[in-house]
């Protein structure tokens, strides 16, 4: 059972795997991930979306690894 968001919350799957198409200058809290749910006031980010994001909280719940944020700490959204 995934763990649904409400608000303008998203909850992801952080990527184990890294992306060619993403060179990263910066920190190493940036991180990507896979959309699991996405609450009813998020405007842009469904759920699916693969997503860069810098901030987010990890907890776990039923033997697995989330990430929960609010839409706004989303910087991109891509696929492949």
């Amino acid at each position: 059972m995934t763990p649904k968001a409400l608000q303008n919350c998203l909850i992801m799957e952080r990527d184990v795997e890294k992306h060619d198409t993403l060179i990263l200058l910066s920190s190493e809290k940036l991180g990507t991930g896979v959309v699991l749910s996405a609450g009813p006031d998020c405007k842009d980010v469904n759920v699916g979306d693969r997503v860069y994001f810098d901030v987010g909280q990890e907890f776990t719940h039923g033997g697995k690894e989330y990430v929960l944020m609010r839409e706004p700490h989303v910087l991109g959204v891509f696929n492949g």
